[in-house]
């Protein structure tokens, strides 16, 4: 199966592109297979989004528009064709 992934600020430039494609094989996948694909072509993107002590910090994912959060993505069913996205959300004022 594909899923397109959207990597946004700053987690791309560790990748060196915004969009990438994840191919995995299997019928029953979750978002954790995903990110792990991820951080597995890219290796300094597991650091990023776990953190230094190995927690994940506060990327926000969405699955078709849909918010994943961090303790649901080994639960949370990817299909043929999703997309996922993965970014930082920033407060200001």
């Amino acid at each position: 199966m594909r899923i397109s992934v959207r990597l946004d600020e700053p987690a791309w430039r560790l990748a060196g592109q915004k969009n990438i494609d994840v191919h995995l094989e299997g019928e029953t996948r979750t978002v954790a297979d995903v990110i792990g694909e991820l951080t597995t072509r890219f290796a300094g993107l597991g650091a990023e989004l776990r953190g230094q002590t190995g927690d994940f910090i506060p990327y926000s994912l969405f699955l078709n528009d849909q918010t994943v959060r961090w303790r649901e993505i080994d639960d949370t069913r990817v299909q043929d064709g999703d997309r996922l996205r993965v970014i930082l959300p920033l407060a200001g004022g």
